[in-house]
């Protein structure tokens, strides 16, 4: 199993946003891919109001399989993400580009340097 853990910052609607498209990237293991997703950070989805939108319902049923299947812990913010314990984390952020400076720093206040 890689060392690199993976945080997604921004999961969006499944089939329509990127965020999940790269989830989806990284858990099909025909990819090959030599990281693991261990975290998902979805704001919008996670939030009170956006538990109740348009592709809330979509976003459910992913994190719910996402979670069984993979073992992905999800979170509506950055900050509640658990620090590296070890190895090295990288930050995959496909939010509003309004927002992504301030996910950035966040995301290196959780040790996410690789």
């Amino acid at each position: 199993m890689s060392n690199l853990s993976v945080v997604l910052v921004g999961c969006g609607a499944p089939l329509r946003s990127m965020g999940w498209y790269h989830a989806t990237q990284l858990l099909n293991e025909k990819n090959d891919i030599c990281a693991r997703l261990d975290f998902i950070v979805e704001p919008w989805f996670m939030s009170d109001a956006g538990k109740s939108s348009p592709g809330s319902t979509e976003f459910a049923e992913f994190q719910k399989e996402a979670e069984a299947k993979h073992g992905i812990k999800f979170f509506s913010k950055v900050e509640d993400v658990p620090p590296v314990v070890e190895g090295k984390r990288l930050a995959i952020i496909s939010a509003r580009t309004s927002d992504n400076p301030a996910l950035f720093s966040s995301c290196l206040g959780i040790g996410c340097h690789a």
